[in-house]
């Protein structure tokens, strides 16, 4: 006598119990185990708290960089108005947007107009905050390049005590300080805490850029 096997039907009980028996292994090798998934995104969680302090320090420093670059060029537009002025240091509204207004002189944009052309965007720093309210100047701007249409002011010390007036002028030239006197700066501490180091970029007199504690 032949021996024949059973062949059961599709939809009986025992092809379901062995669909979901095949089905249930195959979800197991394939997926993750909740234990699995919370110790990924442990992993991934401690690998952010390693990594961001030294992203944002690396876009802080990006920042800082580019703010130099844009001072170092300013410097060069205003050594060409030097020259056509035959040194005389001008008279400048540090803070246009205030009033009254400061005094009768132009903003540095205004001043270096002639000389930047259309390359406006020199004067924004890319870390440009408005960190401290300043009496007299409008409300709802967030950045100085907004306000001001610069990151950058124009020494106030110099443009009061020396405008018509030459470098050489200066207390600090005359001190043998030279190297303390300074042309332009950031509004503000943008690049660090206020004091601290390389909160700020300065452009001095004999044109290179560095840091300085604010005076």
């Amino acid at each position: 006598m032949t021996a024949h096997a059973t062949v059961q039907p599709p939809g009986s009980p025992g092809c379901s119990e062995h669909s979901r028996r095949a089905h249930g292994r195959t979800a197991t090798g394939a997926g993750f185990t909740l234990v699995e998934l919370l110790v990924v995104i442990g992993i991934i969680a401690v690998l952010l708290s390693i990594l961001l302090p030294s992203v944002n320090l690396a876009r802080k420093r990006a920042n800082r960089t580019a703010c130099a670059s844009n001072l170092r060029q300013l410097g060069q537009f205003f050594q060409m108005y030097l020259q056509d002025s035959k040194n005389k240091l001008p008279l400048v509204n540090s803070m246009p947007s205030a009033i009254p207004p400061i005094n009768a002189g132009p903003s540095i944009v205004k001043l270096l107009e002639p000389y930047v052309k259309t390359s406006v965007r020199v004067y924004e720093c890319p870390a440009d905050t408005i960190l401290t309210d300043t009496p007299g100047t409008p409300s709802g701007y967030v950045t100085y390049y907004k306000r001001e249409q610069s990151s950058y002011q124009y020494n106030p010390w110099l443009s009061a005590m020396h405008a018509g007036g030459t470098l050489t002028d200066t207390t600090f030239f005359r001190m043998g300080q030279s190297k303390l006197v300074y042309l332009m700066c950031d509004y503000e501490s943008f690049h660090n805490s206020k004091g601290q180091p390389y909160s700020m970029n300065f452009l001095f007199a004999d044109f290179r850029v560095d840091d300085m504690t604010p005076p």
